[in-house]
């Protein structure tokens, strides 16, 4: 059967508006988000952990060279970008604002660029411990900043951290993240011997900390009394940015 040359090319028509400009990917280290050129080429990515807790955002050329990229958060305060876009889908203005946790200072940036990616204009505002910072604004016949070769500009992975306690005496355990969030909270349980409780989980930017530096573990008796402690802490490596932490307790 012969298909009309007039109905592929509407279907391809309709296939190409269904993919639009950005797109979505979630994985099992985080979310990003690709904005493309109308010619297909990446304009600009942004990533962030699956804890949602810390990220990257960047700017591309259409020859692939980066022409922004800022780390962003959202603990801490907050650290974001805002990417804005020309018609062709080169990134037109860039804007990042950072703000610590609690405090009275703030910081907040403008930069432009043509369809080309050469940056021509830059603004800035804020308020530092010194009192508010000078607004500073760049001509448009600024020099461009310092542009990076791509392969020195490299993604952060996040490492997963999962901890475990393993109870060898009947006992009450308390967990107490020093930070805590979404994947690892306070937690209180009553194990028998040989049982194992998952505590919960933090990320690291391409690195696996022992969990003690993470979490107070306190284990006591039917009593109340504290007489069990962490005797030993073992690991599994579960894949390249996985590591499962065993936490032993007893006397």
């Amino acid at each position: 059967m012969r298909i009309p040359t007039s109905l592929l090319a509407c279907t391809a028509s309709l296939l190409l508006s269904a993919q639009g400009p950005e797109s979505t990917v979630k994985t099992d280290t985080g979310t990003v988000v690709l904005h493309r050129f109308t010619t297909g080429q990446l304009s600009s990515k942004a990533w962030m952990d699956a804890d949602n807790r810390w990220g990257h955002s960047w700017a591309y050329d259409r020859t692939g060279k980066v022409i922004f990229d800022r780390q962003t958060r959202k603990v801490g305060g907050h650290a974001s970008v805002d990417f804005h876009y020309h018609p062709d889908g080169a990134v037109s203005r860039a804007v990042y604002s950072n703000m610590p946790d609690g405090g009275i200072q703030w910081y907040k940036s403008t930069t432009t660029f043509d369809t080309a990616g050469v940056q021509t204009g830059f603004s800035e505002e804020g308020r530092d411990n010194e009192g508010p910072i000078r607004p500073h604004v760049s001509p448009p016949q600024a020099p461009a900043p310092r542009t990076y070769r791509q392969e020195e500009v490299r993604e952060q992975r996040m490492f997963t951290n999962e901890y475990f306690v393993v109870a060898r005496k009947n006992c009450r355990v308390q967990l107490r993240p020093t930070e805590p969030g979404p994947a690892a909270g306070d937690l209180q349980a009553t194990l028998l011997k040989c049982d194992t409780l998952r505590g919960g989980a933090y990320s690291m930017g391409e690195q696996f900390d022992p969990p003690l530096q993470h979490v107070a573990v306190t284990a006591t008796n039917r009593r109340g009394k504290p007489k069990y402690k962490v005797v030993r802490v073992d690991s599994v490596q579960v894949n390249d940015e996985r590591r499962r932490w065993y936490l032993i307790v007893g006397r």
